[in-house]
């Protein structure tokens, strides 16, 4: 994983390594937002130090090859997701955020297709996967439109703490090296 790309370009966002001073405009549109945190496995942050303390727990995971965390910035130049890949070896786990004012553009789909494409440029990599809440269907679609098959359901599978104290049913999808 060390010689991954810290930046990615597509067609209307660029992705990049976070750097710290993200924080204030991903925890204005992402991390402290509670419509984009809704499904994810923690709560939207509070406070400027959360997301600060995120940014610097994600860049220590790069350096140690643990995860890969790309910060999207769209052509409004302002950083609006966080996408990310998590693990080592022949499979990984993929996960993303948006803020709210960019669903529905195609943004998601757009930088998750140029994270796919560089994951699999990867030869020791044969398998990507990432879950979604049940009842999450914008998240679902969007992953199955860059090339990612649902394979099955996982019962009580993932705490989503904004939804339910109780472990969720997520859908698990996964691309695969053939």
């Amino acid at each position: 994983m060390a010689d991954w790309a810290p930046t990615l370009h597509t067609a209307r966002c660029l992705l990049r390594k976070p750097l710290p001073y993200d924080a204030p405009a991903l925890f204005a549109r992402v991390s402290g937002d509670a419509r984009v945190t809704r499904f994810l496995g923690w709560t939207a942050h509070t406070e400027l130090a959360q997301t600060q303390r995120q940014i610097s727990h994600d860049l220590a995971r790069w350096q140690r090859n643990a995860a890969r965390t790309w910060v999207l910035v769209s052509d409004d130049g302002e950083p609006g997701g966080l996408l990310q890949l998590l693990g080592q070896g022949h499979s990984m786990r993929l996960g993303f955020a948006l803020a709210h004012d960019l669903w529905g553009r195609g943004l998601a789909s757009e930088a998750l297709a140029a994270i796919l494409d560089e994951a699999f440029s990867h030869q020791s990599l044969y398998r990507i996967e990432a879950v979604s809440d049940i009842d999450n269907t914008r998240s679902a679609r969007t992953l199955e439109r860059v090339g990612m098959q649902t394979e099955g359901l996982l019962r009580r599978y993932i705490l989503h703490p904004n939804v339910s104290p109780a472990p969720r049913d997520v859908l698990v999808h996964a691309k695969v090296r053939t």
